[in-house]
């Protein structure tokens, strides 16, 4: 039972990449959404001081997006990687509430999101519309939020305090 327990990081973020590449039939402003979904197992993967997920898994499973999209070649690695830099930077200063930790999601999404809109716009040498962009990450922070009891977001802080904690037995 451990090794699921230790794959199930990884597993989660392929599992979601996988489910971004698949035909939905979602119209051409909400296509966004579904690549952004991997985004939150990522932050959240990384928030956890107990799991298990390399940066090596979170760019095969942006590749592995970009090849069965059929689109730019590093475009979703690069955006899965900025996610995972949003999350080490958040994981510094973890905030104390429920409504912070929150928030610090919604901010990673939108941050993401962001650098998405400026690395697709960077390939296409224009500025491309950001309205489906903005759209898109509001969708993602909706659904984030709705995940949050599942995830343990809001449960989060406590068990990193508790975390900390050494008990030995002996002298000082």
């Amino acid at each position: 039972m451990k090794w699921v327990r230790a794959s199930l990081p990884v597993l989660s973020v392929a599992l979601l990449s996988l489910a971004a590449a698949l035909p939905w039939g979602l119209a051409a402003e909400d296509r966004f959404v579904l690549p952004l979904l991997p985004v939150i197992a990522i932050y959240h993967w990384t928030l956890d001081p107990d799991a298990w997920l390399p940066d090596w898994a979170i760019f095969l499973a942006g590749l592995m997006l970009d090849v069965l999209t059929q689109g730019p070649l590093g475009y979703w690695a690069l955006v899965y990687l900025c996610a995972y830099a949003v999350a080490m930077l958040v994981s510094r200063r973890p905030a104390a509430s429920a409504l912070g930790r929150m928030a610090t999601l919604a901010f990673a999404i939108v941050a993401v999101t962001g650098f998405a809109w400026l690395l697709a716009s960077l390939y296409f040498l224009q500025l491309l519309r950001w309205q489906p962009y903005a759209w898109s990450a509001l969708v993602t922070i909706i659904l984030a939020f709705a995940l949050t009891p599942f995830l343990g977001i809001t449960w989060s802080g406590a068990k990193s305090a508790a975390r900390g904690m050494r008990l030995t037995r002996g002298s000082q």
